[in-house]
């Protein structure tokens, strides 16, 4: 009995050894999506029901990736965007001194230097930021979503 338990565990140890785990490889991919704020409607009653059965059918697309997929997602406010380094540097400092409790910071991504404040786990509150940062005069700012997604 005891001598095939040793061989049943020798062949599982063989087996596994030849074989490896065949685990998947994955990366860590960061998604950066705008975050719509919704505006005040002023268009007549007719026209809001035309123009939302429109978008009804425009939006019908396929997600991007799976809520499986998502490791983690934050938000923050983006004050600008330029080619040169040298410009989003300089944003950077004089936002710094301006802007107080968040963390000020400008990052390459895919050669456009953004200019951004703070991280935030919520859009709710990072929507509650951008409205103390556009009282700043930084009007042309927004809310970005970052998303971190496993890709194979």
């Amino acid at each position: 009995m005891k001598k095939n338990v040793i061989n049943s565990i020798i062949l599982l140890i063989s087996v596994f050894l030849y074989t490896g785990c065949n685990s998947a490889i994955y990366e860590i991919v960061e998604v950066e999506e705008p975050v719509e704020i919704k505006e005040e409607m002023k268009q007549p009653v007719a026209d809001i029901k035309e123009d939302m059965t429109t978008k009804q059918e425009e939006k019908k697309e396929e997600p991007k990736y799976t809520t499986e997929q998502v490791v983690s997602k934050t938000f923050i406010v983006q004050i600008g965007a330029f080619k040169s380094e040298t410009a989003a540097e300089k944003l950077t400092r004089s936002a710094s001194e301006i802007i107080q409790g968040q963390s000020v910071y400008y990052k390459d991504v895919e050669g456009l230097y953004k200019v951004r404040v703070g991280s935030f786990d919520n859009k709710q509150d990072a929507l509650d930021f951008l409205t103390k940062v556009r009282a700043l005069n930084y009007s042309d700012s927004f809310v970005v979503q970052i998303t971190n997604v496993m890709v194979k």
